[in-house]
């Protein structure tokens, strides 16, 4: 992978004068404001919005298609005391975005229950889902799921039931045919901001009824926000516009005064300091496991559970323990099959073996990144997961679409998509060589690191942390700038973890984590000249980390 400097660098910029006093004016090193004006934050009050956004900043959400006659039904159902079933994903996002609905109908006390498939039952509301929802429901909700749920939707009509659809997925096919259908990715779309997670679209759902109701949103919004949040960052949401208005008063809120359950949290796992990074790496996985080798409902229990206890917050930690190991073991199994039949040679890297189903997007990502190859993974039952390769344009679900005649069914966007195939040996082969070819109209994988400036690690200034805290939450279309470090004598460094899988290295007292590089200590110890990309990391540590390090003959 190549690293390569930003086009501009801040010396260079045609705007080094206007960037400097913005960056007087906001009290912040100019090379993050150059940061944040590579990512189109390029004047006064676009930095002012982007840094102390408010709740006045959330938009309208009766400009949202359907939601007005959505809100008219729910309130109906309320009125009359009708019983209203949601059904939500088994991954956090699902979670979370049910969490959110089912809190909110309480608060309003309807008669309220939810379900979530497990993954074994595959993806979305399905006919046989339907079928199983209780006789005396009347009002189905859907949450991040419902868009492409045709059959289902054919079953809801039979049996009498409205079903109101609000998801985020792109729609691929016609609108289901139901009584409302709130999802910003429609081809009609009227909301101004199409990028909203299933949690955040559940958000602005409940906005809605508090405003229907009068009741002040401000003063309700952040009982609901941090699973917003949580489902946000998990669901890999790129973090512009209302997604990062949500995100950063989420964020706040978790700082200051979480909500029980994540209070508990956060205690037993010894996190003092919550941003964008703890989302993903830490309490995301920990709620998606449930979803992945569990059962997700069990989650939403807790979520929703204002005296949920540590045994059932341990219960969770606990199986993503399992889910770890199990991902590592199926890695390195495939990994080794992978480079004996030299399958890291094909356009795209496409794999059948005896995988958990559960944990077939883990390996795919494991894989595109060890390899820098996209990669597709199929259990023996035909669930199939895709990931493309990050830092490139390459899109999976282009090519899955290509090739949609061998599938059952299928979704997903650019960088990660899924799908269902007949579990056939010949067919998954066919369908294999068509991905080949389908590969061939991308754009070539030229992967590239950016880095904003050079910065030798240990002469990093460490005031730059507090002015990245500001800036928070990082992520999708917005992740924290990248520092280049010149080759340098690493003379302290050692292995950790439970394999001694990881590496730290310091310098000068500063302290630089490399997550999966342990192999490298070897080499550390015969040669120690070394360039990196690198990282601020965590606030309260004030360490760092290594995102590529290579050696110097």
């Amino acid at each position: 992978m190549d690293w390569v400097p930003f086009d501009t660098s801040l010396e260079k910029h045609p705007n080094k004068a206007l960037i400097t006093y913005m960056a007087r004016q906001f009290d912040i090193e100019p090379v993050l404001m150059h940061h944040l004006f590579i990512h189109g934050i390029d004047n006064c009050e676009k930095v002012s919005r982007f840094i102390f956004p408010t709740i006045d900043d959330f938009h309208d959400p009766f400009l949202m298609n359907d939601m007005k006659k959505a809100i008219i039904r729910i309130i109906k159902a309320l009125t009359q005391k009708e019983k209203i079933f949601i059904y939500g994903d088994y991954d956090v996002d699902g979670m979370t975005a049910t969490a959110i609905l089912y809190k909110a109908l309480k608060k309003f006390k309807a008669d309220v229950q939810y379900r979530l498939p497990l993954r074994s039952e595959g993806y979305g509301l399905s006919p046989k889902a339907m079928e199983k929802v209780p006789e005396d429901v009347s009002l189905i909700i859907t949450v991040d799921n419902g868009s492409s749920a045709h059959p289902a939707m054919e079953v809801a009509k039979r049996r009498g039931m409205d079903v109101i659809v609000t998801d985020h997925h792109e729609v691929l096919g016609p609108h289901p045919d139901c009584y409302a259908f709130i999802n910003p990715k429609r081809h009609d779309n009227t909301y101004p901001f199409p990028h909203l997670a299933g949690a955040g679209v559940a958000l602005k759902v409940v906005q809605a009824l508090f405003m229907a109701g009068k009741i002040p949103w401000d003063k309700h919004v952040y009982e609901f926000i941090e699973f917003a949040t949580l489902g946000t960052i998990a669901d890999l949401m790129p973090l512009k516009g209302e997604n990062r208005i949500i995100c950063k008063l989420g964020l706040q809120k978790m700082n200051y005064t979480p909500t029980p359950v994540l209070k508990k949290l956060f205690e037993m796992l010894r996190i003092k300091y919550v941003d964008s990074s703890t989302i993903s790496f830490q309490i995301g996985p920990i709620f998606n496991s449930s979803g992945r080798i569990g059962d997700p409902n069990e989650a939403v229990d807790i979520l929703v559970n204002p005296l949920c206890t540590k045994a059932d917050l341990y219960a969770l930690i606990t199986l993503n323990k399992k889910r770890q190991q199990m991902t590592k073991e199926q890695f390195q199994r495939i990994e080794e099959q992978i480079i004996q039949n030299q399958w890291y040679k094909q356009n795209v890297i496409v794999v059948c073996d005896d995988f958990h189903s559960g944990i077939i997007g883990l390996i795919a990502a494991k894989i595109a990144n060890k390899f820098k190859k996209p990669a597709i993974v199929i259990s023996l039952t035909g669930a199939g997961s895709a990931r493309s390769v990050n830092a490139t344009d390459f899109s999976m679900i282009n090519v899955i679409k290509k090739c949609s005649h061998f599938l059952t069914k299928y979704g997903g966007h650019r960088a990660a998509a899924g799908f269902s195939i007949k579990p056939d040996f010949d067919h998954i082969h066919a369908f294999r060589e068509a991905i080949q070819l389908a590969a061939l109209d991308e754009p070539p994988l030229t992967p590239k690191l950016k880095y904003i400036s050079t910065i030798p690690l240990h002469q990093f200034p460490m005031h730059i942390f507090d002015d990245l805290g500001v800036l928070e939450p990082f992520g999708m279309s917005f992740p924290k700038p990248l520092f280049y470090c010149s080759p340098l004598v690493i003379k302290q460094f050692q292995v950790f973890g439970k394999n001694n899988e990881h590496l730290k290295l310091i310098t000068n007292e500063k302290k630089a984590i490399a997550f999966f590089k342990g192999a490298m200590a070897n080499k550390l110890q015969q040669q120690s000249l070394a360039e990196c990309l690198y990282t601020p990391s965590c606030p309260i540590k004030k360490d760092f980390l290594i995102h590529d390090l290579r050696f110097i003959q």
